[in-house]
């Protein structure tokens, strides 16, 4: 009966002390979600449903948020989506997204989320790994 219980005590600890360290790894290197919001006149009747898409995305363990528009970036990675008052207005400009995918916060992101309801024929000259959700 000894021999269990050492043996238990053990494995306890052991399984207890791996599970700490990779919380803590987890801590420093969170996965990275880069947020893409269409903001043009097409997404006008759409955008009162993009908070709730939005805060639909937050809540995963160990993950910092960045959100950018089409036209500027809203925030850097943070630990929540803080979209404040975004309006729909301008033409769409996806192509200029794209060409902007070479520099930060794009090349720090583990995903990357479009938020938008272009028609497939736009949506086909984007990065590939960009996962698409419409509102």
């Amino acid at each position: 009966m000894n021999t269990l219980i050492r043996w238990l005590v053990v494995a306890g600890v052991g399984w207890g002390a791996l599970a700490g360290g990779y919380h803590v790894w987890l801590q420093q290197h969170p996965h990275r979600l880069l947020v893409l919001l269409d903001t043009s006149f097409a997404m006008r009747d759409v955008m009162p449903r993009v908070p709730a898409l939005l805060r639909g995305l937050e809540g995963q363990p160990y993950t910092v948020y960045a959100l950018e528009t089409d036209k500027a970036s809203v925030h850097d990675y943070a630990d929540r989506l803080r979209p404040g008052r975004i309006d729909a207005y301008a033409p769409r400009r996806l192509a200029e997204l794209a060409a902007r995918a070479a520099g930060a916060p794009f090349d720090q992101a583990d995903e990357v989320i479009l938020v938008s309801n272009a028609p497939d024929s736009e949506l086909d000259a984007l990065p590939s790994r960009w996962r698409i959700l419409r509102p």
